[in-house]
């Protein structure tokens, strides 16, 4: 590319950019903010925080003094843990999850409550009476979770010069703890005084078994699953834990709110975040000598479903005239459900509807097809002016 050629591109990208600034701040081009793009997670947002095992917490500020030569180290949306070199000792244990989405066949649970809290005199010295009104929803959601043991050779075990295997890598006793963060997917038209999300129940709905040999070839309900995977969940329609903290004792949350039905709820019951657990009773891979020479091995998976509840709840402080029998209207939630990516797609459809935006956007393409042409051919322009002199004259 030729000086002069850098210099038309230059200006022209300075110019495109100028455009639009000027374009945004007019608010001739709206941002993309506007579109409404939705979050994936629904109700709770889980993490795969941290793990115990060798009688150690493993997470991200959390490494023991044996683990230096850990090749993964990976704790959060996802998981990967080799807690020593990459191709000998342990496997990677790994996890990932698809996040806790809003079940849209199933309609959520609702409860009602009120708690009078006497006669009130307002700032304008009106007498009133003042009515508490909770108001609680029981929301299904679901969640799926994969674990599973990935490795070379040298992580399936150990074994003699005569191959006599002695040793196989077993993560049993590790406890998987996953951290869930509420996040509000639901608002209302009358926005509560307060509202609270906590996770009321989560139980494993399917668990599906896997092997993968070392041709990474999968092989459904292999055989072998059965005595190389037991873990907590294991059986469908057992439970999970929930939990205030990390190591602590399990809590039902969900027994402690309705408990609070008819009366004032205590917020503290309440917590910025929980925590449940995956126990690991056997975790570990398969390998042997086919006619004591040839070594073959298989790494174990497991896909775990799981139905979640979820309870929000809501208060709202209502006035009412002395004297005046209440009758309060239940709220209605609106719950921010959908495919993002279908979102979005229709927020640039309806964004591309206006012609204002229609004109802004073939603007733009002629200002790139100008600078693409400028560096591509740069001679273009002055040969397309040479024929227009020609012409001319």
């Amino acid at each position: 590319m030729t000086k002069r050629s850098r210099k038309a591109l230059a200006v022209a990208l300075l110019a495109l950019i100028v455009l639009v600034v000027v374009g945004f701040k007019a608010g001739l081009i709206p941002q993309l903010a506007e579109i409404g793009y939705l979050t994936g997670t629904q109700g709770l947002e889980a993490e795969f925080h941290s793990l115990y095992f060798n009688n150690s917490w493993c997470s991200v500020t959390e490494k023991p003094s044996w683990a230096k030569q850990a090749s993964s180290w990976s704790f959060g949306y996802s998981l990967a843990f080799d807690p020593d070199v990459s191709d000998d000792g342990w496997p990677d244990l790994c996890a990932s999850q698809q996040p806790m989405t809003l079940d849209r066949d199933v309609e959520p649970k609702h409860y009602m409550w009120t708690v009078d809290q006497g006669t009130v005199t307002l700032p304008n010295g009106t007498k009133a009476k003042k009515v508490l009104q909770f108001e609680m929803w029981r929301f299904r959601l679901s969640w799926r979770v994969n674990l599973w043991l990935s490795g070379t050779e040298g992580e399936t075990g150990d074994w003699t010069y005569f191959n006599i295997i002695t040793w196989t890598p077993d993560y049993a006793g590790t406890k998987i703890w996953i951290r869930l963060v509420p996040k509000t997917f639901v608002y209302f038209k009358e926005n509560p005084d307060e509202l609270y999300i906590a996770p009321a129940y989560l139980g494993l709905n399917s668990i599906t078994f896997a092997m993968y040999d070392k041709d990474k070839r999968e092989i459904i309900n292999d055989p072998d699953a059965i005595t190389h995977v037991d873990l907590i969940p294991k059986a469908v329609g057992e439970t999970l834990g929930i939990y205030y903290q990390r190591g602590g004792s399990p809590i039902n949350l969900e027994e402690k709110i309705f408990s609070y039905q008819g009366a004032t709820l205590d917020p503290a019951i309440f917590r910025r975040e929980y925590w449940t657990r995956i126990d690991l009773l056997t975790f570990k891979p398969k390998h042997w000598f086919d006619y004591q020479v040839w070594h073959n091995w298989k790494f174990p998976s497991v896909h775990l479903e799981f139905t979640v509840y979820v309870l929000v709840v809501g208060k709202w402080t209502v006035y009412l005239a002395t004297g005046e029998v209440p009758k309060l209207q239940p709220h209605v939630p609106t719950s921010q459900e959908g495919n993002p990516i279908g979102d979005f797609f229709a927020g640039i459809a309806k964004w591309l509807s206006n012609p204002v935006n229609q004109l802004w956007v073939f603007f733009i393409i002629i200002v790139i097809v100008i600078i693409v042409v400028s560096v591509m051919s740069p001679g273009l322009w002055t040969a397309l002016a040479m024929r227009q002199r020609k012409d001319g004259g």
